[in-house]
């Protein structure tokens, strides 16, 4: 479905997937990035400064509420450093402005059948992306995809099977617009994750510049 699956990492929570995306991507992507690490630069350069003078147990104190203060600041999106994490905050986005963003009990996930799929819905986007992304968001995905398409891709295997039937029988298949209408219905993995892209990169692009580390957050 747009991307392949390596598994789940149980030590992380993650789970890597490989997804196709538009050419230009990565270079937006390392653009989006280098703004915002040079703001994580900044701001360790002030908590280093800020550990002069103190014990070792005062500075393991402080190290810790840094540590703490750059998790507060990326969680919120105020700080997107890392690709993954850039990513993530997208992706969380994404499935919010769906109704995605919860659990669906009982939910059995099925492979999209990708050889049932027109050309035009298999992606064919130049640049592809390794990503570890959290497994919660990974399984929304996917159940997400799977509810939305599930009566569309039963509706593709029954005309495939029909067609196939035809060939056989030696006559006209079913109707070719009537597989491109279920087709249409059929909401893949890789659209999602796309979306989720362009979210993240648009919050990184437009997070406005901090003027001093006091934007970063509580001193």
């Amino acid at each position: 479905m747009e991307y392949d699956d390596f598994g789940q990492d149980e030590d992380t929570g993650t789970i890597k997937v490989t997804v196709r995306v538009p050419l230009g991507t990565r270079l937006a992507l390392t653009s989006g990035l280098e703004r915002h690490q040079a703001w994580t630069q900044q701001l360790k350069a002030h908590h280093q400064a800020q550990l002069k003078g103190l014990t070792p147990p005062q500075k393991d104190i402080l190290r810790a509420e840094q540590r703490q203060a750059l998790d507060d600041l990326r969680s919120r999106g105020s700080l997107l450093d890392k690709r993954d994490l850039l990513i993530a905050f997208g992706l969380r986005q994404e499935l919010q402005a769906r109704g995605w963003d919860r659990s669906r009990p009982g939910v059995e996930w099925e492979e999209i059948p990708m050889g049932l799929l027109p050309a035009a819905l298999v992606s064919s986007h130049p640049e592809s992306l390794s990503l570890s992304l959290p497994a919660t968001l990974v399984e929304q995905v996917r159940a997400g995809c799977w509810s939305s398409s599930m009566q569309s891709i039963r509706g593709l295997q029954k005309w495939r099977a029909d067609a196939s039937a035809a060939i056989l029988q030696s006559r006209e298949g079913p109707p070719e617009a009537e597989y491109e209408r279920l087709a249409a219905g059929v909401t893949t993995t890789g659209e999602v994750y796309r979306a989720g892209i362009r979210r993240g990169l648009q919050a990184a692009l437009h997070t406005p510049t901090p003027q001093s580390h006091t934007d970063f957050g509580p001193q």
